[in-house]
C-alpha cells in the first residue's frame, strides 16, 4: 500500500512541477518588455487572411491619439498669453466673468507635418452640461477629428499645462453653425451655463462675452444687442454658408472669439458668437433658441457618435511572431504603420504605432476596454507628450507622465 502511495505522490509532484515551471514561463513571457520598434521592423511577416490578425485598436482610434497629441503643442504655445483681465466696466461684468468664466475653455485643433504646424484652428467653447459637454461653433472644429481643451485657471493666470483634456465630437449642424463636443473624462466640479428665453432678450441690453480673441485667452468685452435677426445667412472663408437665427451685436469680436458665450447681467446665456463682417463693426452670434433645438435632439441622442470617428482607414493586416514569443500584428496604413504585441495567450501587450513623419506613438498598459492606460507620442524632435486613457479614447494630455 505505501509504495503506491509514494508512486502517486511522486507523479502528483511531476505534475505540480511541471505546471509550476509552465506558469513560470508565461509570467516570464508576460513581464518580459515587448520588442522596441526597431525589432519589430525587422520580424517576418505573413499577410493575414480570412480576417486573421487585427490590432488592438484601429486606424481612427490611434488617430484621434496622435491628433491630441498634436494639437497639445499648440496649446502650451498660447497659454502664456493669458492674464486675469482688469475689469473696469462696473459691478455686473465683474459678476458676470467670475461667475462664468470657469466655464468657458479654450478649444485647440492642429496638423502637425514634420513636427511643424502646417494648419491649427483656436476657438471658444463652453460647458453647456456638467456631464462635460461643451458647445462651440461647426466651424471651429470643422475638418479635425480630434481636439483637446484646456480650463481656466482657478489661481493665478497660468493655466495647467499637463492638465489638457481629450474631446470627440458628439453632434453638429452645420447650418447653423454649431458643435457638440464631449470631454471624454470631464474633471469634477463642471458647472453649465444657465440658458435665457429669446422672448427675454431686448434690443439695447448690455451684453457679455468672454473668448480669446487672437490668442488673448479668458478675454472680456462688453457691448449691446443693435437687433435680432431672423433666418439671417452667412458664408465664410471657405464657402461654407450657413442659415440662423441670430443677434446683431455691437461689441469687440475678433478671431479666437468663436464658440463664446453672449450672456446677459444675470449671466445667462442669449447666443453664440459666431462671427463679424470684418471693419463694419457688426457682429453675429446664435440665437438661444437655436441653440436650445439643438441641444435638445442632441443630448436626447447623445450615445451618437460616442463610438464613431470621422476618419476610418482599412490597412494592410500582417501577422508575424518574435523569437521570444510574441506575436505581432503590423497594420500598414497610408500615414502610418501600428505594430500591436500579443503574448502568448493572445492578450495585447503593448502597441506601437509610427507616422510617415517619424513620429511614435506607444500605448501600454492594457485597460480593461480594449485600449491602454499610459501612451507616449515621441516627436522626431524628441520631444515627449503623455496621454492617460480610461478607455479607449485620450483623456488628459501632458508633458511629464502622471502617477
Amino acid at each position: 500500500m505505501f509504495p503506491r502511495i509514494k508512486r502517486s505522490a511522486a507523479l502528483l509532484l511531476s505534475l505540480t512541477i511541471l505546471a509550476c515551471l509552465g506558469l513560470k514561463a508565461e509570467s516570464q513571457l508576460q513581464n518580459e518588455e515587448a520588442p522596441p520598434l526597431e525589432r519589430l521592423k525587422t520580424i517576418d511577416y505573413t499577410k493575414a487572411t480570412d480576417g486573421k490578425g487585427s490590432d488592438a485598436m484601429g486606424y481612427s482610434a490611434l488617430r484621434e491619439f496622435i491628433n491630441a497629441c498634436q494639437a497639445y503643442p499648440r496649446g502650451l504655445s498660447v497659454l502664456p498669453n493669458f492674464h486675469e483681465p482688469v475689469l473696469t466696466r462696473g459691478t455686473s461684468g465683474i459678476s458676470v466673468f467670475r461667475k462664468v468664466s470657469p466655464s468657458v475653455v479654450l478649444v485647440l485643433t492642429a496638423h502637425i507635418k514634420d513636427d511643424k504646424i502646417t494648419d491649427s484652428g483656436l476657438g471658444t467653447g463652453v460647458i453647456v452640461d456638467p456631464a462635460g459637454y461643451v458647445l462651440t461653433n461647426w466651424h471651429v472644429i470643422i475638418g479635425y477629428d480630434a481636439a483637446i481643451v484646456f480650463f481656466k485657471p482657478t489661481i493665478g493666470t497660468e493655466p495647467d499645462k499637463d492638465s489638457a483634456y481629450g474631446v470627440r465630437l458628439v453632434a453638429s449642424d452645420e447650418q447653423a453653425d454649431l458643435a457638440l463636443l464631449k470631454i471624454l473624462k470631464p474633471p469634477s466640479g463642471l458647472t453649465a451655463v444657465q440658458f435665457e428665453v429669446l422672448s427675454m432678450i431686448q434690443v439695447a441690453e448690455d451684453v457679455h462675452i468672454i473668448g480669446h480673441p487672437h490668442g488673448n485667452l479668458w478675454s472680456y468685452s462688453t457691448g449691446v444687442i443693435s437687433q435680432i435677426r431672423d433666418n439671417y445667412d452667412w458664408k465664410y472663408e471657405d464657402g461654407s454658408k450657413h442659415l440662423a437665427r441670430v443677434l446683431q451685436l455691437q461689441t469687440a469680436i475678433n478671431p479666437g472669439n468663436s464658440g463664446g458665450p453672449v450672456l446677459d447681467n444675470d449671466s445667462k446665456m442669449l447666443g453664440l458668437v459666431a462671427m463679424s463682417e470684418e471693419g463694419q463693426n457688426l457682429n453675429y452670434a446664435v440665437a438661444i433658441d437655436v441653440i436650445k433645438n439643438f441641444m435638445d435632439s442632441s443630448l436626447t441622442a447623445r450615445t451618437r457618435g460616442a463610438a464613431t470617428h470621422s476618419e476610418t482607414e482599412n490597412g494592410e493586416t500582417y501577422v508575424g511572431r518574435s523569437q521570444d514569443g510574441f506575436v505581432i500584428t503590423k497594420t500598414a496604413y497610408s500615414d502610418l504603420v501600428s505594430y500591436t504585441v500579443r503574448d502568448a495567450t493572445g492578450s495585447p501587450v503593448e502597441l506601437v504605432a509610427e507616422t510617415s513623419d517619424g513620429n511614435i506613438l506607444t500605448g501600454s498598459k492594457p485597460n480593461a476596454f480594449g485600449g491602454f492606460g499610459e501612451w507616449k507620442f515621441k516627436l522626431k524632435s524628441g520631444k515627449t507628450i503623455f496621454v492617460k486613457s480610461s478607455g479607449t479614447s485620450p483623456d488628459v494630455v501632458s508633458t511629464g507622465k502622471g502617477n
